[in-house]
């Protein structure tokens, strides 16, 4: 594949642009400054990648990875009134059509799933796999006895017929509890706590599946592994 074929597949702009990159002298390749941007490449000939000075590793496939969202991000490729969770990310993957698997409120915290692979977030959207959610759940009132059975035992939300339950409840101190789910409804947690009798005030989201934050500070993110992958049935493509 042509080198400006190659930049422009791994999100670094139009064709003319990635033209223009390797013109300006600004591609590295194995160390060395390239001069043709017609020069072709296998991504296995290229060890090392750098753009305007900045290290890329190569894309070969679908893109997946985890977001230790901060509060104050709006889950929205057209934030409306707070920054975007996107900005966030490097900026090539706005080329590589990376969205969000589910949504994050703007004043909920933690782990969010993001990828360019639609079936993977089809899989994990689908209400049929029941992929659970944990949340630590900040109350403004005490976390009694009767809420947790209240959420466990299920309450109906507004416009439905039904009661939604939690799968587990944890009451981790006074007004702290850790609730997990497998649905995906709209505001869903705020809104059952609310139907209990209680107000959620922070909300913070602790794992998706077997996948849990680790490490990761608030505001970065990191690439799933193929392990990872697997816990959710799936493996890397590429």
């Amino acid at each position: 594949m042509e080198l400006y074929r190659l930049l422009q597949q791994q999100g670094f702009g139009s064709r003319k642009e990635c033209r223009k990159l390797v013109e300006y002298g600004l591609v590295e390749v194995n160390g060395e400054v390239a001069e043709d941007y017609r020069q072709a490449y296998q991504l296995d000939d290229i060890d090392e990648l750098v753009v305007d000075g900045e290290p890329w590793q190569l894309q070969s496939g679908p893109i997946y990875v985890m977001l230790h969202k901060p509060d104050g991000y709006e889950t929205s490729h057209k934030p409306m009134h707070h920054p975007s969770v996107y900005t966030l990310l490097p900026w090539q993957f706005g080329n590589l059509d990376i969205s969000a698997v589910g949504r994050l409120d703007v004043d909920t915290t933690g782990l969010l799933l993001l990828t360019n692979d639609g079936q993977f977030v089809h899989a994990l959207s689908s209400p049929k796999r029941h992929v659970p959610k944990c949340y630590e759940v900040t109350l403004k009132h005490p976390a009694t006895p009767e809420l947790v059975k209240h959420l466990l035992a299920g309450v109906f939300l507004k416009d439905d017929n039904e009661k939604i339950a939690a799968d587990q409840v944890e009451v981790v101190d006074e007004i702290t509890i850790r609730m997990t789910i497998t649905q995906g409804k709209y505001h869903q947690v705020k809104r059952m706590v609310a139907a209990a009798g209680n107000r959620v005030m922070d909300l913070h989201r602790l794992t998706v599946g077997e996948l849990s934050l680790g490490e990761l500070d608030e505001g970065q993110w990191r690439y799933l592994s193929a392990a990872e992958l697997a816990s959710f049935g799936f493996a890397p493509k590429g």
